[in-house]
């Protein structure tokens, strides 16, 4: 039997007393990739950074891997194996790309760090080739990678992906999506992906949600993206 890794059941988020996410009920399995789709302001972050432990539902239950997420500390969710690779990517500028991968593996066995580096260098060449650069002096496609090399060194078991072609030349939308495509095809790591960039979406997850003002408000098998894109912004966007 495929295994949930993550059940969201009825999650609703406020600022204060201003609604932010009303009712989102979501799964993901493990091994698969689904897509969080929606205009800016539609409450996709929101979404992640609740999973991510940095905001609280105020109704609703997340249960990862049969623990309930909703009231565990950011720190501990890490541990758990839900890693959130953030719109800013969250390096430390001053520190080389060798010691961000150290940074975050030391929740691991130590004796664990020289095969999932490798696996970083693997989808990452670029990395190993700038191993001793500090990351403020990479370009941002560069430091994308590193964030998302980070990420796998923590051995997640799920990975939130926020935004991550924003701003990247075509060169690095190709390797970034054939990253995750291959983090899908190895069938550990369930991956949800935020992403503005419909193409590189297509390719990736196998199902999606879309998001309207914190509600969802469309659902489907990624085949009902081959439609017109314009068509879609317009139905569920706007």
């Amino acid at each position: 039997m495929v295994e949930d890794v993550l059940q969201i059941r009825d999650v609703s988020v406020r600022y204060g007393k201003l609604p932010a996410l009303e009712g989102i009920t979501l799964s993901l399995r493990r091994g698969e990739a689904v897509g969080l789709l929606g205009a800016n302001g539609a409450g996709k972050t929101t979404l992640l950074n609740t999973l991510s432990g940095f905001l609280r539902p105020s109704a609703g239950s997340i249960m990862l891997l049969g623990e309930p997420l909703e009231r565990m500390a950011p720190h501990t969710i890490v541990r758990n194996g839900l890693l959130h690779v953030s719109q800013e990517r969250d390096l430390f500028g001053d520190l080389t790309v060798l010691d961000n991968l150290k940074l975050a593996a030391m929740t691991r066995p130590a004796d664990r760090f020289e095969k999932n580096v490798a696996r970083v260098f693997g989808f990452f060449p670029r990395l190993k080739e700038r191993v001793k650069q500090r990351a403020a002096t990479m370009s941002g496609g560069e430091q994308q990678m590193l964030a998302m090399g980070r990420a796998l060194m923590a051995e997640p078991r799920v990975l939130l992906f926020d935004e991550p072609s924003a701003g990247l030349s075509p060169l690095f939308v190709d390797e970034i999506g054939n990253m995750m495509r291959t983090l899908r095809d190895d069938g550990d790591i369930a991956i949800l992906l935020v992403e503005q960039n419909m193409l590189l979406a297509a390719k990736v997850i196998s199902r999606f949600h879309i998001l309207r003002a914190g509600t969802m408000v469309a659902e489907g098998p990624v085949a009902d993206l081959d439609r017109n894109h314009a068509e879609l912004a317009r139905e569920f966007y706007l």
